[in-house]
């Protein structure tokens, strides 16, 4: 019985923020493809420097795993005049 809390409680939210900040980092990676230099170019003005996209997506997606349950989107709302 203890596995089963362990594995409910302890092991599928890790694997889940596991998934989502490995999915965030190939999405990070993809963005740099195309605006990496922007992107780069504007952190670097505000003190971040030395990191690449696919780390600034990893760290995003890790920070938004959190907040996920929190964020909220209507669709109805935004596109119904």
């Amino acid at each position: 019985m203890l596995w089963k809390a362990f594995v409910m409680f302890v092991a599928i939210p890790l694997l889940l923020i596991m998934l989502h900040v490995i999915l965030s980092a190939i999405f990070g990676w993809v963005i740099g493809l195309f605006f990496g230099k922007a992107i780069l170019g504007i952190l670097s003005q505000i003190g971040i420097s030395g990191y690449s996209m696919w780390q600034i997506g990893a760290f995003m997606g890790f920070v938004a795993s959190f907040f996920s349950k929190y964020i909220t989107y209507d669709v109805k709302r935004t596109w119904s005049k």
